[in-house]
């Protein structure tokens, strides 16, 4: 049976830095100079705003851009949604990308980040290098930690 939930990524990482630290510098999308692999270009980062997303594999400046729309954007719960999707109700594919962020005490965050994917493509094992997205999203996490850990550091 083919299926594409064998490429979902899921990683989640403690960062030392308090919630509303980590939030600021996640909700920020014009300023996420912490990630080389990911932007998101939309007028403001709320549910249902449509953008592109530019993706670079390596992280050498190399873009590929895609349409995506944010899902839930909610600063209460700390998660930043947003999905993208090919053909007619998405049967060709469909990728549903979430950080969240919840604080673990007054000084650690956990960032749990998360896609899950969908259609004929992933289920094939065609349309996105998936190695290498769980591969960029785990050094987006740590970029996203260094980033708000230094900001701490800084005070």
């Amino acid at each position: 049976m083919l299926n594409a939930s064998r490429w979902n990524i899921d990683h989640t990482t403690d960062i030392n830095a308090p919630v509303e630290i980590v939030w600021a510098a996640l909700i920020n999308i014009e300023a996420w100079e912490w990630n080389k692999w990911t932007r998101l270009e939309a007028d403001k980062a709320t549910t249902g705003t449509a953008g592109k997303l530019k993706a670079s594999y390596e992280g050498d400046d190399k873009w590929e851009t895609y349409d995506f729309t944010f899902g839930e954007v909610s600063e209460e719960k700390k998660i930043l949604a947003w999905f993208g999707s090919i053909g007619p109700n998405a049967c060709l594919f469909s990728a549903k990308h979430m950080m969240q962020l919840e604080a673990v005490d007054s000084k650690t965050t956990r960032l749990k980040h998360t896609e899950k994917f969908g259609g004929l493509l992933p289920s094939l094992g065609f349309g996105l290098p998936f190695k290498t997205l769980d591969r960029n999203y785990l050094y987006m996490n740590e970029g996203l930690k260094k980033y708000a850990e230094d900001k701490v550091s800084e005070k």
